[in-house]
């Protein structure tokens, strides 16, 4: 009897860690664990996502640059970038000027997002690359490592439903965000199956408002997703956006909260205390 009880146990429990790790994407299990996960996943990670992607340009790049048409160079904040999806189609598109921080905390996801804006360079001969448009930090967890309205645009697309609770990402991209920024985002529609995280449109507008946006739209995107666009509470102090456009310039160190770095082959370091953060061979900043 007792072997009978043991199977049904060990089928309970691979049954439940299985759901966790490829359902919920291992949200339960930590920050650590969540990359870890994802650096496994990395390299076929966008075989699933091609059919949603093929709207990007449409549906994220193009209504961004309309909204951005008077920021020549706008800095945004591409949180959980994963492959580099956003990055790709604004870059992809010749009038952004502006300059990216693709940030993930899965290595490998970020060395996926590199090789497709080298792709990107090499398909369209361009002489002067993306890679000067763009930098990539990994950052395993909240909070975020940048002073309050340091961007012109923040996006998390696809990812705040991974979180425990959607307040604290929320709190931590609005705090970023510069008032009369562009939070870009997405609401998990009830077709994704995820119904302990899915917010009804209503209660994801509440949640926004929460946070100092109450100007925004929810938008049909694809089968599991709503695209979200909203402009955070304010005006900007400026009509040219924020002034600073460099990663050195913004990342706060972790040991004395500084934005003072200098840049070396293979190292960042902080000015102030000494601190270093190495730098891979692909660019990735690893804090």
């Amino acid at each position: 009897m007792n072997w009978i009880i043991g199977i049904g146990v060990g089928i309970l429990i691979g049954y439940l860690l299985d759901r966790e790790i490829y359902f919920y994407e291992g949200v339960h299990l930590g920050p650590r664990v969540q990359a870890w996960l994802y650096d496994r996943w990395s390299k076929k990670y966008d075989e699933g996502k091609r059919k949603s992607q093929l709207r990007d340009a449409e549906m994220l790049a193009r209504p961004l640059l309309d909204l951005l048409k008077d920021i020549p160079e706008p800095f945004v904040l591409d949180f959980a970038t994963g492959t580099g999806r956003l990055a790709y189609t604004l870059l992809s598109q010749p009038e952004f000027k502006g300059h990216i921080i693709a940030l993930d905390l899965s290595q490998g996801m970020l060395e996926q997002a590199v090789a497709k804006m080298q792709g990107l360079d090499a398909g369209r001969g361009d002489p002067a690359p993306t890679g000067a448009n763009i930098e990539f930090l990994r950052h395993i967890a909240l909070p975020l490592p940048f002073a309050d309205s340091t961007f012109d645009v923040v996006c998390c697309l696809e990812v705040l439903e991974l979180f425990p609770n959607m307040d604290e990402p929320l709190a931590g991209l609005t705090r970023v965000l510069r008032p009369g920024g562009v939070l870009l985002s997405t609401r998990g529609t009830e077709e994704s199956g995820r119904k302990a995280k899915v917010r009804s449109k209503a209660d994801y507008g509440a949640l926004l408002k929460k946070y100092g946006v109450d100007e925004f739209q929810i938008t049909p995107w694809w089968k599991l997703f709503d695209r979200v666009i909203a402009i955070k509470n304010g005006t900007a102090a400026t009509t040219v956006g924020v002034t600073a456009k460099r990663l050195s310039a913004v990342l706060r160190c972790g040991a004395c909260g500084q934005t003072h770095w200098r840049e070396g082959a293979g190292v960042m370091k902080c000015q102030n205390c000494g601190k270093e953060l190495s730098v891979t061979k692909e660019g990735i900043v690893l804090n």
